[in-house]
């Protein structure tokens, strides 16, 4: 993976303040010249990544008024979402990851039981195999870290073959804030084998008895409610709002004072 560039570092920065309401809906961006010096960077690079959060619908740049900060929930998208989700040393406020769990647990329910009753037994038994092979990983012993990126492999594995261009849209975005959210709840858990267990014995009873959609959704909804409650517990004690574990570092060169 390549290293980010200074306009998509200067991005994150800016992302970060918007998100944790440093800069409000609202406010005005110092003149370039100002903000270039204050994060020591070139005003080409700052300008590269003013224009990008004006893509984001983040910033509203109005000629001869300047730079306003827009509300990120009125006007941002998933290109915004996914930026947040990648920012490092931007945690995310417990009251942010209980809204996600919330929708998590709603939506989870509904994306299974559509896929398990519109692929193929062939697709169904992929599905186990991978399930399968989860539990051996874990099993063995592997870092958690594995345990999560194979669960999250998994969910991405069933949103394709709905074939759902939308719903992959969005399981793309949000694909770091699953796998946090799963290696929290891997933690947490005393027997972490229990979700997998419950998701093969789910699968089998749609192989063998062909059960409603409306059966899967309530059996999965009340699995999830389970598993999720050790995870739930613990969002509740974290900080409610965004805050930052570490400060942009200004860069000294001849270029940012141009």
């Amino acid at each position: 993976m390549s290293a980010r560039t200074l306009p998509d570092r200067i991005a994150d920065e800016l992302i970060a303040r918007v998100f944790t309401g440093e800069l409000a809906p609202g406010d005005k961006l110092p003149p370039d010249r100002a903000l270039a010096t204050e994060l020591g960077v070139d005003r080409t690079s700052l300008r590269n990544a003013l224009r990008q959060l004006t893509r984001m619908n983040l910033l509203r740049p109005v000629r001869g008024s300047g730079v306003t900060v827009l509300d990120y929930r009125q006007h941002a998208g998933l290109d915004f979402l996914a930026a947040v989700l990648e920012i490092p040393g931007l945690e995310l406020g417990g009251a942010f990851l209980l809204e996600a769990l919330d929708h998590w647990e709603q939506a989870m329910p509904s994306i299974v039981s559509s896929a398990l009753a519109r692929i193929t037994p062939a697709q169904l038994g992929e599905i186990d195999e991978l399930l399968e092979h989860q539990a051996e990983v874990l099993e063995a012993g592997a870092d958690l870290d594995e345990v999560a990126r194979l669960e999250v492999g998994l969910i991405d594995s069933v949103v394709a073959m709905l074939g759902d261009v939308t719903l992959r849209l969005m399981a793309n975005s949000t694909r770091p804030l699953r796998r946090r959210l799963t290696r929290l709840q891997l933690e947490l858990t005393d027997d972490p084998l229990a979700q997998i267990q419950a998701s093969r014995m789910l699968l089998r009873r749609a192989l063998e008895d062909g059960p409603s959609p409306d059966i899967i959704r309530t059996a999965h909804a009340q699995i999830l409610s389970v598993v999720h409650a050790p995870l739930r517990a613990h969002l509740r004690t974290l900080p409610t709002r965004p805050h930052r574990t570490s400060r942009w570092q200004r860069h000294e060169s001849a270029s940012a004072r141009t």
